[in-house]
């Protein structure tokens, strides 16, 4: 459908730099525009707010942006979260047991652990908060034999 004679009343100039012209009955159409390549896009009508898809900007993700607009002062392999100072490796503190004392040490933790749990389910027990499973009734029986291990490791602990 050519522009002419569709009854063109009020041209007007969109975002996207082409000529859009609104007939009588309130159609929109954009008029026939040379393409950068010298090739013409032919009129058609378009709803309110459209932007061709030649014109559409080219997606581009973060980083491409940021070098684009010059922000980038770090070179995209760098972390700019870091603070740039790199401890050496021995001086971290891992958590792993690298002398003997430490591995006993963690043995007796977990074991306390352990045991603190037994008292908690003996306290609700006691208060009527919970009714023992089989298997709690079985770790709360085993309490003993934790108090020994914890004895046992701390003297081949002092024995070091």
């Amino acid at each position: 459908m050519s522009a002419s004679a569709s009854g063109k009343t009020k041209p007007s100039c969109s975002e996207g730099g082409d000529l859009r012209v609104q007939t009588k009955t309130g159609e929109t159409f954009i008029t026939a525009t040379q393409r950068p390549d010298g090739t013409w896009r032919k009129a058609r009508r378009v709803k309110e707010g459209y932007i061709p898809q030649d014109e559409q900007p080219k997606y581009q993700n973060r980083m491409q942006m940021e070098a684009t607009n010059g922000r980038s002062s770090i070179p995209t392999s760098m972390n700019p979260r870091g603070s740039g100072v790199k401890k050496p490796v021995s001086s971290i503190k891992a958590n792993v047991c690298i002398t003997p004392q430490d591995h006993f040490q963690k043995k007796i933790d977990l074991t306390k652990k352990k045991i603190e749990d037994i008292e908690g389910m003996e306290e609700r027990i006691a208060s009527g908060e919970l009714v023992p499973q089989p298997n709690q009734v079985k770790k709360i029986q085993r309490k003993q034999e934790y108090l020994d291990e914890i004895e046992k490791l701390t003297k081949e602990m002092e024995n070091l």
